[in-house]
């Protein structure tokens, strides 16, 4: 069941302290949960997708933030140096723990005291309005952008589009690709995914996406390229040759609309090329999130 998945997956990671508050949370509280907030010497911070609550009674020291930082990174903490460098990290089955604290030398984070947690979830079903946009008239897959503030669902979205294409629900099936530089979209661990991205979809895991892309268009032929959060020039490049390459590219971004997206040199530039087909836009509105698809 979802609403116990993450309390599943996060069990090997978390502190008792932690887990005996946090996996007593009644049902409708867990199964919308997004994100746990630890902060040191402040309480816990829960937030769902219709509540924000404080537990008053776990107030975090430094001690707890070391021994939480060394459960997520599996007791080897320099492994994830490269990652924790960049302000993040992304845990087996696609859990993205942000953090904060002092920086050490040569860009390290020195001493962390804060974290969020970001719940992974599938929800199958929720891009079943958009996957007819996603299609021509002939039925071949198109080019499109995933745009929203952070944290409304773009990852979550571009998982079930991954696996509608890949498994030809409300479409023919394709072969599909994710280039899942921060390993979010399908969740993998030692390189096989333990999220439904489908049944003919191949995932390059924590490569830098640029070169995800270009080697995943060489080695696999995808007829679908998944990706998440594009940003810099060389990502440009990548979705560039990909779409010369004759193959469809779903990606996403950090943009509230399409104006926000032009107000960016490289999403304007692409934008501007004609290489999306299709934006689709979500947002959040009542605690419930919808997508709002409108001609690129």
């Amino acid at each position: 069941m979802e609403a116990e998945r993450w309390k599943r997956d996060l069990s090997a990671y978390l502190p008792e302290k932690l887990k005996k508050s946090l996996f007593t949370l009644d049902e409708k509280r867990s199964a919308t949960l997004e994100e746990i907030r630890v902060r040191v010497h402040r309480p816990v911070q829960l937030i769902g997708s219709d509540y924000d609550e404080l537990l008053w009674q776990e107030s975090i020291d430094e001690r707890l933030c070391a021994v939480l930082l060394e459960g997520l990174s599996e007791h080897s903490i320099y492994a994830y140096e490269r990652e924790r460098s960049q302000g993040y990290f992304t845990i087996r089955g696609g859990y993205r723990v942000g953090i904060c604290g002092r920086m050490g030398g040569e860009g390290s984070m020195a001493e962390v005291s804060g974290f969020n947690i970001r719940i992974a979830r599938e929800w199958k079903g929720c891009a079943d309005n958009v996957m007819p946009h996603l299609v021509d008239g002939a039925g071949a897959p198109v080019s499109a952008l995933l745009l929203s503030a952070p944290g409304v669902g773009k990852t979550t979205m571009l998982r079930d589009i991954a696996r509608q294409f890949s498994d030809g629900k409300r479409v023919r099936a394709r072969k599909v690709a994710i280039a899942d530089e921060r390993g979010e979209i399908a969740g993998c661990y030692l390189g096989t995914p333990l999220l439904d991205v489908g049944q003919r979809t191949d995932v390059m895991d924590g490569y830098p996406k640029a070169q995800a892309v270009s080697m995943l268009i060489r080695s696999m032929s995808p007829a679908v390229i998944i990706t998440d959060e594009i940003g810099g020039s060389e990502d440009a490049l990548a979705l560039r040759d990909a779409s010369q390459s004759g193959v469809a590219v779903v990606a996403s971004a950090h943009a509230g609309d399409r104006a926000s997206a032009t107000a960016r040199p490289e999403l304007r530039a692409l934008l501007e090329e004609g290489l999306f087909r299709q934006i689709i836009e979500l947002y959040r509105a009542e605690n419930r999130v919808y997508a709002r698809v409108i001609p690129a």
